[in-house]
């Protein structure tokens, strides 16, 4: 594949032209996909009890904060004091979950000004 000259047009040797890639996300060789599935996994069982796509009815932040902290809390205990807390839940993927929820919250702030005011 080769670059044209003063264009952001790649050009394959099939003859076949397509856009750059230069400056657009990548999400093939920046996300672990090992951790997604798992983190899918988690969502997964959690969508019967709160429903699919819940976070997206808005959460509050310090909703998330708190959760976050009490499962850091958790995860920390079970790992390096012996803890037993809540052992069957998967706290690394509840923290990346409410780790999400504030990101989500941030992006949806910047595009929505209404939802700013409910959060």
């Amino acid at each position: 594949m080769k670059k044209q000259k003063n264009s952001n047009v790649h050009t394959f040797k099939t003859g076949a032209i397509r856009d750059s890639q230069e400056g657009k996300e990548c999400y093939i060789e920046t996300i672990s996909w090992t951790a997604m599935k798992r983190y899918a996994q988690y969502m997964t069982g959690k969508k019967a009890k709160y429903g699919a796509g819940n976070f997206k009815r808005g959460i509050y932040d310090i909703s998330y904060e708190q959760s976050m902290v009490r499962h850091v809390q958790k995860y920390l205990s079970n790992k390096h004091e012996m803890g037993s807390v809540e052992v069957d839940e998967d706290h690394l993927s509840a923290i990346l979950f409410n780790v999400f929820g504030l990101i989500h919250n941030e992006e949806m702030r910047k595009k929505y000004e209404d939802y700013a005011k409910e959060q």
